[in-house]
């Protein structure tokens, strides 16, 4: 390849990126990014969102004032990093060029993009270890193997659960890093080495969190907990929730005024339950909220899982006319606390591209099912019609889009389809992935 067609793909980013800001600066803020910002403003952090994201933004927000920074980061950072798993694939330039455009624009992924979240920054973070991987098997050095590692210590500092996503890319790694070395040819060391890789990402991944500014919350998933046991005291029409978790006032019809299967905010609405965000918890009541988190699949077997199973429905696609389009993609700017009013110029083309994505919501195009499936296939190998380390490397990403995505079926607190960002854009790298071992079958 000449010289200059190595830059080509980054002119096809660079117009991704440009179009992208053109119409949609300065990005759309939910509550979960205003509330992000207002910590950033002030210096103030807490655990139950990453600190991570709010201390960039707090830098950003020093250079670049609001969220336009931060939007104008995150959309080059997503972009920039298919520009370089595109440019390391050995395909023709224009195939790069198209594959850039294709994932950037893709309906879904280019509709979460908008956005400013973390679930985008965790997933541009796993998109870069692709990158980097894929760099390695071109042109084999440790350097990029180190990087990738650095990536993902960064995806699970924005996101509690993304460690599931990062085993399968550090079982790779030890692979890459020690079958040359062939220690002893015993097959305990790429499962010690990924054990140790894991300890070392999910500790640099809190890091952050150990900033005197950070507030550190223990009780995280009390929210979820306590939507669970609502969901089963309404199915089992008695009242499970313990007295130490709930306001003495508490009832059934409360909890039916304010429970919604698809997202778990608003059975707190009616102030009656008493979660771990706001005040921290008593030993008494950590001591009755894992009792109760163990009660639930235990002693309440069929209505939790038939409660659980209900936000598989809504989360993977298999009832899109049961989520509300607000939980796909939320194109508003959500005001909080003393956060500066956000001025957005009205753009009739802005205005066109968000209802021609909306108008997809209830498509197939947004049914995640269909990429998880298509996951399930590469990640058997059904596709595989050679040995490459290209097609193993396919198949290492389609495992990371399953062991992220489908653990949420049991953990998730809402049913809301950001949290599945990185598993599509998973499905779609780990397709071109497949691809290109079909069509240059002697990689390394």
């Amino acid at each position: 390849m000449k010289p200059a067609q190595r830059f080509v793909p980054w002119f096809a980013a660079l117009f991704g990126i440009g179009l992208t800001l053109g119409l949609f600066y300065p990005g759309y803020m939910s509550w979960d990014s205003a509330f992000q910002w207002w910590q950033a403003r002030h210096g103030m952090y807490d655990s139950v969102q990453p600190p991570l994201m709010s201390m960039i933004w707090r830098l950003c927000d020093q250079v670049w004032s609001g969220p336009g920074g931060m939007f104008v980061l995150q959309i080059t950072l997503i972009w920039t990093a298919l520009a370089a798993f595109a440019n390391a694939l050995d395909r023709p330039t224009w195939q790069k060029c198209l594959l850039i455009l294709l994932l950037g624009f893709w309906p879904p992924l280019f509709g979460l993009s908008l956005h400013i979240w973390k679930d985008l920054w965790t997933m541009q973070a796993f998109a870069w270890v692709v990158a980097f991987l894929v760099m390695d098997l071109r042109t084999p050095a440790r350097k990029f193997r180190v990087l990738a590692v650095f990536a993902l210590c960064l995806a699970c500092a924005f996101r509690h659960n993304a460690i599931t996503g990062a085993l399968p890319f550090l079982f790779w790694i030890a692979h890459r890093e020690y079958h040359p070395v062939a220690i002893g040819h015993s097959r305990i060391w790429p499962w010690a080495i990924t054990v140790f890789l894991a300890m070392l990402v999910f500790t640099f991944s809190k890091l952050p969190n150990l900033d005197s500014r950070v507030r550190e919350n223990d009780s995280v998933w009390s929210v979820v907990t306590l939507w669970d046991a609502s969901a089963v005291s309404l199915s089992e029409n008695k009242l499970l929730i313990p007295d130490e978790l709930k306001d003495p006032s508490l009832n059934l019809q409360d909890l039916q005024r304010h429970f919604s299967d698809y997202t778990n905010t608003t059975i707190y609405e009616s102030g009656k339950l008493k979660h771990g965000f706001d005040v921290p918890y008593s030993p008494e009541q950590k001591k009755a909220l894992a009792a109760l988190a163990w009660s639930l699949p235990f002693e309440h077997g069929h209505a939790y899982f038939r409660h659980r199973l209900r936000l598989a429905e809504l989360l993977y696609g298999w009832d899109q006319q049961g989520l509300p389009d607000g939980q796909v993609l939320m194109p508003e700017i959500v005001h909080y606390g003393d956060n500066p009013p956000v001025l957005s110029s009205p753009s009739p083309y802005r205005q066109r591209v968000i209802g021609l994505l909306q108008s997809w919501i209830d498509t197939p195009v947004f049914a995640a099912w269909i990429y998880l499936g298509i996951a399930l296939l590469l990640a058997g190998g059904i596709f595989l019609w050679n040995t490459s380390a290209t097609g193993r490397l396919a198949i290492t990403v389609a495992v990371s889009s399953l062991a992220y995505a489908l653990p949420l079926a049991l953990v998730s607190g809402s049913a809301e389809f950001r949290y599945l960002a990185w598993p599509l854009l998973a499905c779609l790298m780990s397709l071109a992935l497949m691809f290109s071992a079909w069509r240059a079958p002697a990689n390394r």
